[in-house]
């Protein structure tokens, strides 16, 4: 009992926890940057002809490379190898990602429109009140003039 008192009494302010989302996102997209990163930047570095020798597979990788270091992740690799495999293969997933959602949104669209006509809730009935008087006129006094 006393927490829902403290929850009542508690006055909320706008954005006190507007961090949240932020933070959750930051968590989950971490390790996918980290996985982009690294098979893209092993990727451009192999097919720039400097062969397939990935970096350990860490954080001190992604911040090694935040931190504009990529002579220590790939030794001898040019730093343009690393940028268009990265870049490269985040417009691959990307893409794969938009064809995802757009396959998603249809199909969810015809499931939807599969469902409204099975209950029937596609079905319009017929307005049987009167139309409302607009908000100027009263409707005792619109009654027709007599000539």
């Amino acid at each position: 009992m006393s927490v829902l008192k403290d929850r009542a009494d508690r006055v909320d302010r706008p954005g006190t926890a507007c961090f949240v989302p932020w933070l959750m996102t930051l968590v989950a997209l971490t390790p996918l940057a980290l996985t982009a990163v690294w098979l893209g930047g092993s990727l451009g570095v192999a097919l720039a002809g400097y062969g397939w020798n990935p970096p350990p597979f860490s954080l001190d990788s992604l911040t090694a490379l935040v931190g504009g270091r990529t002579e220590a992740l790939w030794p001898g690799a040019p730093t343009g190898a690393v940028v268009a495999g990265t870049s490269a293969l985040a417009g691959v997933l990307f893409a794969a990602a938009a064809l995802c959602f757009f396959a998603v949104d249809g199909a969810l669209a015809a499931m939807a429109t599969r469902r409204s006509a099975d209950t029937g809730s596609a079905h319009v009935e017929e307005n049987t009140q009167a139309p409302m008087p607009s908000r100027g006129s009263d409707a005792r006094t619109t009654a027709p003039l007599a000539s």
